[in-house]
């Protein structure tokens, strides 16, 4: 569906909120073209039994297959029910706030697609896990194969989504937020997916919204907006954020590091316990200096690959290094460019790559090219300042003990 009302909306954000709702209206009654359909209508009693169906749970949230690539949550971020609105955000913020104009934190800033990434994915920060915003690409999907139907739940106007499956989840029309005021609620929903719209000005991303008498899977809207999240739920350990292999040990170890692209990649560098990167890696802002935790592995508030990645992924912990030294051949080789080892199992002749990364400290990067530096998720003893990691170099491997505040790899494990 061409947009032109909302680009209306857009020129009339700083005036008179009676324009803007004008807009909002005007969007509800533009004509459905090839990539809209007529919405039908229909009642709590004709929906109510198949919303029911399907319907399972994971990290105190509900989700339902719909027959696609992920799983479908039942009720928006922020809401108790399918039918409540839910929280508003601005797209890539994870908090809510009250009032929603220019001030958006990722307006004018490059990035790519946001899904999983807890820093700016507002569905994974709040609700963890496995759960993230939905991608375009799984916007086009819902949009095509599923029956979009405008329907009243418990008193909320919304559509109720048909999965090929025949299983069902209900969208309430939300309406959006601009400035302190929510416009269009009752006549149309918006909702962000997590996909950059790629342009020179970097002030916009894609949404998917709907209304009585048509709907668009796909449109571009500016970030500052307050909009609905539904997310959805990839119930695959070894899905496209990064797969595994089995080397006959304990666990399955990833085959790349959290925050790259591919094996070779060094990906992010963490200070012990922290789950997002930083520019400077000192004493005096490491968060677990001198506290006293136990094992992190698996704990999303300091096990970086679970926050990150969701479950089942985590921190391998000092006893699953040590079983990965001791079962494993560690060849120094070269991969995309980059040195590190090649650990191929003993037991059954599958293999990883480990960049030698180096590590950080302050702003400066130690090491690179040289030497192999990953964190385990088990803590020194006494509760010190330091925790437990895994070293190789040409000299020297093996698992050690270091200050928590340096910026180590991830290297993360499944069962």
């Amino acid at each position: 569906m061409k947009r032109n009302s909302v680009s209306g909306r857009r020129k009339a954000s700083g005036g008179l909120l009676a324009a803007l709702f004008a807009i909002v209206c005007m969007v509800a009654s533009v004509p459905a073209t090839a990539e809209s359909d007529v919405v039908q209508s229909c009642t709590d009693n004709f929906m109510s039994e198949a919303l029911q169906a399907g319907i399972e749970r994971n990290d105190n949230h509900e989700w339902v297959d719909l027959g696609l690539s992920v799983k479908w949550a039942t009720c928006n971020v922020g809401a108790s029910s399918p039918e409540k609105y839910g929280d508003y955000f601005a797209w890539g913020e994870i908090t809510s706030k009250p009032a929603y104009n220019t001030n958006s934190k990722t307006d004018k800033k490059h990035l790519g697609d946001i899904s999983g990434d807890p820093r700016y994915d507002a569905a994974r920060a709040n609700w963890g896990g496995k759960w993230r915003l939905p991608t375009k690409k799984e916007i086009d999907e819902l949009h095509s194969m599923c029956t979009w139907t405008w329907t009243t739940r418990n008193g909320c106007k919304g559509c109720k989504i048909t999965g090929p499956n025949g299983n069902s989840i209900f969208l309430p029309s939300a309406g959006f937020m601009s400035g302190r005021v929510a416009l269009g609620t009752g006549v149309c929903g918006y909702y962000w997916c997590s996909t950059p719209y790629v342009d020179n000005t970097l002030k916009y991303a894609y949404e998917f919204n709907f209304n009585q008498k048509n709907y668009s899977a796909i449109s571009r809207d500016r970030r500052p907006f307050g909009k609905s999240i539904r997310a959805v739920f990839d119930d695959s350990a070894n899905s496209t954020v990064c797969k595994y292999v089995d080397l006959g040990l304990s666990v399955k170890w990833a085959t790349c590091n959290v925050g790259a692209s591919s094996p070779s990649d060094y990906g992010n560098y963490y200070t012990w316990g922290e789950t997002t990167t930083k520019s400077k890696y000192t004493v005096g802002n490491c968060k677990t200096w001198n506290k006293h935790l136990g094992d992190i592995a698996g704990n999303r508030q300091y096990d970086v690959a679970r926050a990150n990645w969701g479950a089942p992924w985590r921190l391998p912990t000092k006893a699953e290094v040590q079983e990965l030294i001791d079962n494993c051949t560690w060849t120094k080789t070269t991969l995309g460019g980059h040195n590190g080892y090649k650990v191929t199992s003993k037991i059954n002749g599958n293999s990883i790559f480990l960049p030698a990364a180096g590590w950080r400290s302050g702003t400066s990067f130690n090491s690179k090219s040289e030497t192999c530096t990953f964190w385990c998720s088990t803590p020194g003893e006494g509760g010190g300042p330091n925790a437990y990691y895994l070293y190789f170099d040409n000299l020297n491997h093996g698992v050690g003990r270091i200050e928590r505040y340096y910026g180590l790899s991830i290297r993360p494990v499944s069962k």
